[in-house]
């Protein structure tokens, strides 16, 4: 008779963009085989404001505990990548010893890789929280320059209008004193070098499952949960945020709207209606704030949707080839784009599954849970060609593109070709500046390719 080993330290991994149902998986999940939750949604780990941050409420959590949800205040800044790596990783430790099976579930997925994989993140930097550096406020376009000075290959890679990437980028310069183009660099040869050493007989002992909800319907629902928001006191909340900034603003504080919950989305979006409020405009201009702002908020969630999806497919899925054998095959997409079949489709293959895991026992193939499920993991498992890093501005459209194929996308577009055209109309030489420039739409739908009218 065959012999199964059942993993000496399970971990559970839920992964998937916002509104596909992860939390709810994993509440199933804990519920059946005593598990405990750890969030992984940076803008949950914040006390409060339950409405604009998403939280699962405490009736749907079923009694089931859950770590890191609503752990630090308000007005803290966010947890760095090795703050949460550090506290995950001891709540994981904590739940074994309890005999207790850990679920990772949220939607940061730069918080969730670290616990999967080895060398994602600069681990030998570390940040003295007792050092201070006013520059790291200054206004992008200085951050970029003062880069441009002790990093340039970091300054050349990045976007002028991305300001997170730039000023982290210079954060390690000014940590470590040195660039951190020279410290990733020696990061890709440890990972090459440990790609030619043997197998290690380290056991991968993790289970992922991918949330999925195909796109169309994943719109609808999202569009439609802004709408309930609403009605359940979304105005409330970025009230209080409102209030919370206007008085550390009178206290000399100086905030950095770039980070923290600050960047909720729904804050920044009703931020002029509310202004436009306390200012008294008249009822007219107050409910076109408001509109724009539900559509604003709307959008915004569909793109965060899409990125986090991209994450997954373009980032995560690669390192999971990149690990020990089969890991890639540890991933398994369930689908609940249809909420009717959540059960039959998403709760019951997955619990099948898990409990195959815990014992040992062998799992299907991945690929064989579904059709959806077929399709998408073997459409991912070749990844695109890696882009070819290559800053070009156009200077017709104002438009940066940061790679190779970017730029030929760009020069193919709707947009640069009716600018093109417009300017070959007008006969204007040089092009003035009340010229066209590609759509929103066209800008957003290309993550290499940004307007500068954007910043």
């Amino acid at each position: 008779m065959a012999t199964h080993t059942a993993p000496a330290e399970p971990l559970l991994v839920v992964l998937g963009s916002t509104g596909t149902g992860k939390s709810e998986l994993a509440v199933e999940l804990a519920t059946r085989f005593k598990g405990e939750i750890i969030n992984s949604d940076a803008m949950q780990l914040y006390d409060g404001l339950p409405i604009i941050t998403n939280k699962i409420s405490v009736e749907e959590r079923c009694g089931i505990p859950h770590h890191l949800l609503g752990h630090i205040p308000l007005d803290h800044a966010p947890w760095d990548v090795e703050d949460y790596k550090s506290e995950a990783a001891k709540i994981i430790r904590e739940i074994r010893s309890r005999g207790n099976l850990p679920i990772l579930v949220g939607g940061t997925q730069y918080y969730v890789d670290p616990l999967l994989f080895k060398d994602v993140i600069l681990d030998d930097v570390e940040i003295d929280p007792s050092s201070s550096y006013p520059i790291l406020e200054e206004p992008t376009d200085v951050l970029l320059e003062e880069l441009k000075k002790v990093d340039p290959i970091m300054a050349e890679r990045w976007h002028p209008n991305d300001r997170r990437k730039i000023q982290r980028s210079l954060e390690i310069y000014l940590h470590t004193g040195r660039p951190a183009s020279e410290l990733y660099a020696e990061q890709e040869k440890r990972k090459a070098a440990a790609a030619q050493e043997p197998e290690t007989n380290q056991p991968w002992e993790k289970l992922l499952f991918w949330v999925y909800s195909e796109r169309e319907t994943l719109v609808e629902r999202l569009d439609s949960r802004v709408d309930k928001m609403l009605d359940a006191g979304l105005l409330d909340e970025v009230q209080e945020l409102f209030d919370m900034k206007k008085k550390k603003t009178a206290e000399g504080q100086i905030l950095n709207m770039t980070k923290g919950i600050w960047q909720s989305i729904g804050y920044k979006q009703f931020e002029p209606y509310m202004s436009a409020k306390e200012e008294g405009k008249d009822l007219a201009d107050l409910a076109k704030l408001k509109s724009n702002a539900m559509e604003d908020m709307k959008a915004a969630t569909r793109r965060y949707a899409n990125s986090q999806t991209r994450w997954i497919r373009l980032k995560q899925i690669p390192r999971l080839k990149e690990q020990v054998p089969k890991a890639f095959e540890s991933l398994y997409l369930v689908d609940s784009t249809d909420v009717s079949q959540f059960k039959t489709k998403v709760v019951e293959p997955a619990a099948e599954i898990t409990a195959k895991f815990l014992s040992g026992e062998p799992q299907p193939r991945h690929t064989e849970l579904s059709e959806l499920a077929r399709e998408v993991l073997t459409r991912v498992s070749e990844p695109p060609p890696k882009a070819i890093p290559c800053k070009r501005t156009c200077e017709i459209c104002q438009t940066v593109c940061l790679t190779e194929q970017a730029w030929n996308r760009h020069i193919k577009s709707a947009g640069h070709k009716r600018v093109m055209k417009k300017k070959k109309r007008l006969a204007l030489v040089p092009v003035d500046d009340t010229l066209d420039t590609p759509s929103d739409a066209e800008a957003s739908s290309d993550p290499d390719v940004t307007s500068i009218f954007a910043a």
